[in-house]
């Protein structure tokens, strides 16, 4: 009998040891401490106590592994959490629960006549239900879609995300969430964000990412104040309409501009990523430009209205488009194809204020005309990226191209083609440095249309030169970054690395030019050959945040002395 107390009294402190091992081997508690102590005084009553431990822990061990549910076994996330309070996990629905759960990296869908006889856990994307999941689901880095026809007779938890139910959907065990992943070496900042309607590409239009409120000033409008809603992308399904648009209007042009469009896309959901297919038109009047790739819209405003630079050309665009177009998504893969049919009538504006709140003695540049009429094209694109944005800044390839015909048998004043690519990689070297590459080049085929050239030198092509300053209907422009963050040189231990983790050091490249060829020749022909003295080359250095995107440097020009020109940007040149 006595044998028989201490035998009950060893099972009862093994029991909640493996239990709380079973569920962090990283910190040891005190009951742990207090079972370690009292199970070394437990082993001196003899080999006969050690063979029944032995016995009574393989089978805790067999029954802590069948029985627990996927989040106590070996996810250890640290979490700031905000949660909802309910009842702890029931038992599993049923003895045909898989005692492995099946595990998907990126977005999952189930499928309305789908049953799946297990656990479901869902890393770094959406699980979508319509069908019947038997057993537990846990998703970290997304959102859990339960759709009206789904059901889990499980628990359901979701860590840094949210479980979003419709009417009818059912989870019959408890339902928990959290909104903080555990930090990892470069962690993105995108990979484990909530749910977005957005394409976030970097061949994306302006237009199609509006602000709520529209603020903007320039030399041909002065100031522009609006309202916009942005272009939405129903990756799920939820919705298969969209309607977007802007309206504004420009203080000293007098004018009203804006856009609405209309689209309707069909969801495409498997388990390797979703896609849709999309049909839309839109109607506008632009204030437009061709500089959108050289400064971001709200950089140029800062610098037009506080140091009296305009970095931007304009002109008037009016008309409407109709597309169609295929968008996927795949983990850090995203893809486009597009085809658009553009009418359009262009006009040129004219300087409208010359004022800034500093800038000294500066005047705008005046704003050049452009060839007036109306174009009538057809614009073929496609795209393709893996960037992800880490905290180290961006990773991975983007690779656009298009190709706009314009055509006098189609309506149109002009007759051309013109042909864009655009290659850019965001290579790391180590935990904290980056070689940045982008490669640009152009090539205009058939009529001279201001509008439509290309342009090189100053700020965001060829830092050192003059702006604009080189003209033509081929170009070719190669810029390169090295960044370094400063806890490089921590082993110094006078080093302020307080101060230097948040600092990058940045050596900096361009180098590109232009030619004018004759306009009846072909595409790639007009830039041969090319010699290295062909190109225009400038270097510098500077300093930057982390993700490199607010920089202040200076670069000089290589071909011959000049005086340094200084770079101040807080947004990433490409």
């Amino acid at each position: 009998m006595k044998n028989l107390i201490i035998l009950l009294f060893v099972i009862g402190l093994t029991i909640p040891s493996l239990t709380a091992d079973a569920q962090s081997k990283q910190k040891k508690s005190n009951i742990d401490a207090l079972g370690d102590h009292i199970g070394n005084e437990a082993d001196k009553f003899g080999t006969a106590v050690d063979k029944v431990g032995n016995k009574i822990d393989k089978m805790v061990n067999t029954m802590v592994d069948r029985w627990s549910s996927p989040f106590e076994k070996t996810y250890e996330i640290e979490e700031d959490t905000i949660e909802t309070s309910f009842p702890e996990s029931p038992a599993p629905a049923s003895d045909d629960t898989d005692s492995t759960a099946e595990t998907y990296s990126g977005d999952k869908v189930i499928g309305e006549s789908e049953i799946i006889h297990g656990n479901i856990e869902v890393k770094g994307g959406d699980l979508t239900i319509f069908g019947t999941v038997n057993g537990d689901v846990l998703v970290i880095g997304g959102d859990l879609h339960m759709k009206r026809s789904g059901k889990v007779t499980g628990s359901a938890r979701v860590v840094n995300g949210s479980i979003l139910k419709e009417d009818g959907a059912v989870i019959e065990g408890f339902e928990k969430y959290t909104r903080k992943e555990k930090p990892s070496f470069r962690p993105s900042r995108s990979k484990f964000s909530r749910t977005v309607r957005t394409f976030d590409v970097p061949w994306s239009d302006e237009q199609m990412n509006l602000d709520n409120f529209i603020f903007r000033y320039n030399r041909v409008e002065g100031l522009f104040l609006g309202v916009g809603s942005e272009k939405k992308y129903y990756w799920d399904g939820e919705r298969e309409w969209n309607v977007y648009g802007s309206a504004g209007w420009g203080f000293k042009s007098h004018t009203w501009r804006g856009n609405l469009g209309l689209t309707r896309q069909f969801a495409i959901l498997t388990n390797e990523g979703n896609a849709l297919i999309e049909l839309g038109a839109e109607g506008y009047s632009f204030t437009d430009t061709k500089d959108k790739w050289i400064i971001s819209l709200h950089e140029n405003t800062a610098a037009a209205l506080l140091i009296h630079e305009d970095f931007r050309n304009y002109f008037q665009r009016n008309g409407y488009t109709v597309h169609v177009a295929y968008y996927s998504k795949r983990d850090y893969l995203k893809n486009e194809l597009k085809f658009e049919y553009l009418a359009d009538s262009y006009d040129s504006l004219s300087n409208k204020v010359d004022w800034a709140l500093f800038g000294g003695g500066k005047r705008y540049r005046l704003n050049p005309a452009i060839d007036p009429g109306k174009m009538r094209s057809m614009i073929a694109s496609a795209g393709v990226s893996t960037i992800s944005n880490t905290s180290y800044g961006p990773e991975g390839w983007s690779l656009s191209a298009s190709a706009e015909f314009a055509k006098k048998n189609w309506g149109s004043a002009f007759e051309f083609d013109q042909y864009i690519v655009d290659l850019r990689r965001f290579q790391p070297l180590g935990r904290y440095d980056n070689l940045n590459i982008r490669v640009r080049a152009g090539s205009l085929v058939g009529e001279l249309v201001p509008q439509k050239m290309f342009e090189l030198g100053g700020l965001g092509t060829m830092n050192s030169f003059p702006f604009k300053s080189e003209t033509g209907n081929r170009m070719l422009l190669v810029n390169a970054e090295l960044i370094i963050n400063g806890s490089f040189l921590d082993d110094l231990d006078f080093w302020p690395t307080w101060l230097f983790r948040s600092i990058n050091f940045l050596i900096l490249s361009d180098a590109g030019f232009t030619r004018m060829a004759l306009p009846s020749v072909g595409a790639l022909q007009g830039v041969e050959p090319v010699s290295f003295n062909d190109f225009k080359h400038d270097v510098g250095v500077g300093f930057s945040n982390r993700s490199g995107s607010f920089r202040i440097g200076v670069a000089w020009r290589t071909d011959h002395p000049s005086p340094a020109t200084f770079i101040l940007r807080f947004n990433r040149p490409f």
